[in-house]
């Protein structure tokens, strides 16, 4: 279990790093169009330009997207409806399983686990941003 939570993270750690990378990249893009347009045009114009050229390219990203998941019709919605329910059911015997594994884990490790807790416990009864950030996730989920 201890493996599967540290491939987890290492995982989750290499695709948050790749995001960042390509947010970084694009901002270097958006400036490196900035300069280039900046050499012809008074520097304002230039930022509007490049600015323009970026909800262009999203608002064409996001027409594609609608064209793709709007179009579908009712006898593929009923068909999603079904997937997402088979879904909502995997993912209900994913809980189940996890929990199984964590309460055998907890109780294996009883010093850790209590001493978890009561950190956990320290933590929320400390940080207001972090009650606030766990009661919206709650709020959510019901």
């Amino acid at each position: 279990m201890r493996r599967f939570f540290a491939r987890l993270t290492i995982w989750l750690a290499l695709v948050l790093s790749a995001v960042l990378t390509a947010l970084i990249a694009i901002g270097y893009f958006m400036f490196a169009l900035y300069l280039w347009l900046a050499v012809y045009l008074v520097p304002p114009v230039a930022a509007l330009i490049a600015g323009v050229l970026v909800l262009f390219t999203a608002a064409v990203l996001a027409l594609i997207a609608s064209s793709m998941f709007g179009g579908l019709g009712r006898h593929e919605r009923d068909s999603t409806r079904g997937a997402a329910e088979t879904a909502a059911e995997t993912a209900a015997d994913i809980g189940s399983l996890f929990s199984d594994k964590f309460q055998g884990f907890a109780s294996m490790n009883r010093g850790t686990s209590i001493l978890t807790a009561l950190a956990a416990g320290f933590a929320v009864g400390v940080s207001p941003k972090l009650r606030g950030l766990l009661w919206r996730i709650l709020k959510k989920m019901t």
